[in-house]
């Protein structure tokens, strides 16, 4: 990580156990702010969607960790090129989204 990174969250729950906000209140890694009420434009995410929709359509869902991590792996090798494309090539209109509707939450 480079000296101008900043670190992106955007309230989600784990982001918020003390271990973590202690750590990052030690002022070690720079921080973004984020309204309360913003929405999620972190594209990975989107990803971590598609990948669960795609586990969720197996006609076998995986028992233990290790099929999960195994069936993730598969996925992820899977995952159309395209999609990933079009997710990341949304990422200026989700923005302009966002900052029309002050940021709140939108439809994309």
């Amino acid at each position: 990580m480079g000296t101008d990174a900043i670190f992106m969250d955007y309230n989600a729950r784990p982001h918020r156990a003390r271990l973590v906000r202690s750590y990052l209140e030690s002022g070690t890694i720079p921080q973004m702010t984020w309204p309360a009420r913003s929405p999620n434009l972190n594209l990975i995410d989107h990803g971590w969607d598609m990948l669960g929709r795609r586990i969720a359509g197996r006609s076998v869902p995986p028992d233990t960790l290790h099929e999960l991590q195994q069936v993730l792996l598969q996925e992820w090798t899977l995952l159309p090129q395209q999609a990933i494309n079009d997710t990341i090539a949304s990422k200026p209109r989700r923005c302009q989204a966002c900052i029309s509707a002050r940021g709140y939450h939108t439809r994309y």
